[in-house]
């Protein structure tokens, strides 16, 4: 299981996007912290403090970006566009995997594989 931690500005908006990238029915959620998962992946949210929000900044050079696996691309890119964030249609392969980049509803930059 890959476990992430990530800061967050919308908390809901934030648990409302991992939840149906992961396809998660019960995620743990209080006032300023977050657990959805499912059994490959998990994503710890923490919600940002008011004076270091911004404008998320997107991009590739980022210095981390957490890989997640999924069932499937396809699904993931749908669920992301439904939930404020986006995964790029362009896929790279690597092995017995297929990746694909975007970003969540926080600019948090993200990556989704396959395996094939």
């Amino acid at each position: 299981m890959t476990t992430v931690v990530l800061w967050v500005s919308n908390l809901e908006k934030s648990v409302k996007f991992y939840r149906a990238l992961f396809d998660c029915q019960t995620p743990y959620v209080s006032e300023a912290f977050a657990s959805v998962s499912n059994r490959e992946n998990e994503v710890l949210l923490h919600l940002m403090p008011v004076e270091h929000r911004s404008e998320p900044s997107l991009g590739e050079n980022n210095p981390i970006k957490p890989v997640f696996e999924v069932p499937s691309i396809a699904k993931a890119q749908l669920a992301a566009g439904q939930n404020g964030g986006h995964i790029k249609s362009q896929t790279q392969e690597h092995e017995a995997w297929v990746y694909a980049d975007g970003n969540d509803p926080d600019g948090n930059v993200i990556q989704v594989r396959e395996h094939f």
